[in-house]
């Protein structure tokens, strides 16, 4: 609720209809404009008919903030679709002085009512002069990602890669994430399209930092192939610090497709991190989809953990049923290979201590972390945890 004005300035903002016909001064309304601007307009908490009033008479008393107050109001009137009405205004203020602010809100009108290479004209110029330098990085990052939003619209791609690049510097030097997560998202899009991933690498790896989760993520959910073997291990093992285990096991899977030693760490991660029977049990059908691989001694230990990870989980649903239904088939048929009798099968899973009861999950993990090749260091640390906290 805006907070009312105090009765002292009341009485002079009775008087204060309209600036040209008020019989108050300038300097006896300074109070007041002052009151409102950071009263109202500060906590935003302002009307639009106030905001109106305020710029009239800030207009009316040459006062330097009427163009932020402008920019204000053009801002509103574009959102309530009044497109010609927010661009007269803007040009109005800018007929005055060279505002960046306005001008940024004059290209967005025009853009917004079709009017495309205008907007370009208007952004452009407004990167070329040295009053851009000056303005707050949040603001300049934005100006940028819009110019390059254009560009890529008119099908300019080649001229929004820098823009972006720039996005992204101007955005990871204030530490501002939201911006900086915009721009790379941009720039990772666009770079794809024109088979550039590995220059997106390039361009963002240098802004990484233990801070900076969610360029993280966007790097490993979508750059993962294209990162070197240190920084996508340093990725992972951050994801799994701050308890984003969907990231690392969606990565993983992504690399399984074609490589049975990528197929197996998938598989030992999704045990390590605990993950739900609908990411295990395929892992698990992958890794044994042939007689050969069923016959292996690794073979009851992956079929058993995925019957176990697929019982004990809470969430009981149509769903769950089936990967339980499917991993006890899967089971079975294991056993088999292992010359062992379907009626056997209840005996020899207790015997070979394959229920959950019996750890199974935890004996499937180490066992299939000892056969992969190159073991990230995340992985080991995580199942020492599991140890230690049981």
């Amino acid at each position: 609720m805006a907070k009312p004005i105090p009765p002292s300035l009341e009485t002079l903002r009775l008087r204060m209809d309209r600036p040209t016909t008020s019989p108050i001064s300038c300097e006896e309304a300074a109070a007041v404009l002052d009151w409102y601007y950071w009263e109202t307009w500060q906590t935003e908490e302002i009307e639009q008919v106030e905001l109106e009033w305020l710029l009239g008479w800030m207009r009316h008393c040459d006062d330097p903030r009427r163009f932020e107050i402008a920019d204000g109001l053009c801002v509103t009137l574009i959102g309530a679709g009044k497109l010609d009405q927010a661009a007269a205004l803007a040009e109005e203020l800018l007929a005055e002085h060279a505002d960046p602010g306005l001008t940024h809100t004059l290209a967005l009108a025009r853009a917004a009512s079709g009017a495309a290479p205008e907007a370009i004209a208007l952004l452009s110029g407004l990167i070329g002069q040295p009053a851009f330098a000056e303005l707050p990085a949040e603001v300049a990052t934005q100006v940028l990602l819009d110019l390059a939003t254009l560009y890529r619209r008119q099908g300019s791609l080649f001229k929004a890669i820098p823009l972006l690049t720039q996005a992204v510097e101007t955005a990871a030097r204030v530490d501002d994430p939201a911006h900086l997560e915009q721009a790379a998202d941009l720039l990772i899009e666009q770079l794809i399209e024109q088979g550039g991933s590995d220059e997106a690498v390039e361009i963002l790896s240098p802004w990484l930092d233990e801070h900076r989760l969610g360029l993280w993520r966007q790097m490993l959910t979508r750059l993962g192939p294209q990162l070197d073997t240190a920084t996508r291990e340093r990725g992972m093992a951050l994801m799994i610090e701050v308890g984003d285990y969907r990231t690392v096991l969606s990565l993983l899977i992504d690399q399984s497709a074609d490589d049975p030693q990528a197929l197996l760490l998938a598989f030992t991660a999704a045990l390590a991190l605990k993950a739900p029977a609908e990411v295990v049990c395929p892992l698990a059908g992958r890794l044994l989809v042939s007689d050969v691989s069923r016959r292996e001694k690794s073979a009851p230990l992956i079929a058993a953990a995925a019957v176990a990870v697929a019982e004990t989980q809470e969430e009981k649903t149509t769903m769950q049923a089936k990967w339980h239904r499917d991993a006890v088939v899967q089971l079975i048929s294991v056993a088999k290979h292992h010359g062992i009798l379907e009626e056997e099968v209840r005996d020899w899973v207790e015997n070979e201590g394959l229920y959950h009861e019996q750890g199974v999950i935890d004996r499937a993990a180490r066992y299939c972390l000892n056969k992969i090749d190159h073991p990230p260091g995340w992985l080991f640390r995580r199942l020492g945890e599991l140890r230690t906290n049981k």
